[in-house]
């Protein structure tokens, strides 16, 4: 998860965060259980429109920031598809546990996925791994997948996925649908009989099933597409 600020939101952007919260609470609620495939369905989608609009900007746009420390629309693909490896290996490892008739959760902490609330660096939350766990155990599964698909609170990314140097908004097009093929690949496979029985546990993320994972995987990259609306918006406006 995970997301670069890009300064302070307006309030009209906080109030507009917030309604879209409550309105994906609200939808998560009254949905059935998530299953693998229709995911991968749901995943298809966003990806083609996260397809679409790096189609849309120059390669002068995807290489455009308003300031250093902010990033581009390239760097903000280049994290998505690296988010994609990191997912795509938990993805095999609970299919694995799946396969072999495990159903205790796999706990992995912040030396392993070094995500951080922003303002708090990676090397610091490390200490507070215990209390951050504990709380996020008490979070619902809507609740979390609100926060990482709306602006309301900024995190810092894992390292793994810290954009690369020297990006081309053509090969990062590419390399998302070759992405998305790789994630259809694996999911869309035979899968085990318990595929949602062993569980991902991590402080922030909390305690998932795949198909809960996945979901994640998902809110994260529509929350970068207003990312990179909003990025696009600032280019034209030069």
């Amino acid at each position: 998860m995970i997301y670069k600020r890009d300064g302070l939101p307006s309030v009209e952007k906080a109030f507009r965060a917030i309604d879209g919260a409550i309105a994906g609470l609200m939808q998560s609620a009254l949905s059935g259980p998530a299953s693998v495939i229709s995911e991968v369905d749901r995943f298809r989608m966003v990806r083609g429109k996260t397809l679409a609009m790096l189609g849309e900007v120059s390669d002068e746009e995807a290489q455009w920031s308003p300031r250093p420390g902010v990033w581009s629309i390239a760097q903000v693909a280049d994290h998505l598809l690296r988010s994609d490896e990191l997912y795509l290996e938990q993805f095999r490892r609970l299919i694995q546990m799946a396969r072999e008739g495990k159903n205790t959760p796999i706990r992995i902490g912040f030396r392993e996925i070094d995500t951080s609330l922003a303002g708090i660096p990676r090397e610091v939350m490390k200490f507070f791994e215990g209390p951050v766990r504990a709380i996020g155990q008490l979070m619902p599964h809507a609740v979390r997948e609100a926060i990482i698909r709306h602006p309301i609170m900024p995190a810092l990314n894992p390292g793994a996925s810290e954009p690369r140097p020297d990006l081309v908004r053509e090969k990062l097009r590419a390399d998302l649908a070759a992405s998305l093929i790789a994630v259809e690949n694996l999911l869309c496979a035979p899968m085990p009989r318990n595929v949602e029985g062993p569980t991902l546990d991590h402080p922030l993320l909390g305690n998932n099933s795949l198909p809960q994972l996945f979901r994640i995987l998902i809110a994260h990259e529509q929350r970068h597409q207003g990312q990179i609306a909003n990025l696009r918006s600032g280019a034209a406006l030069r």
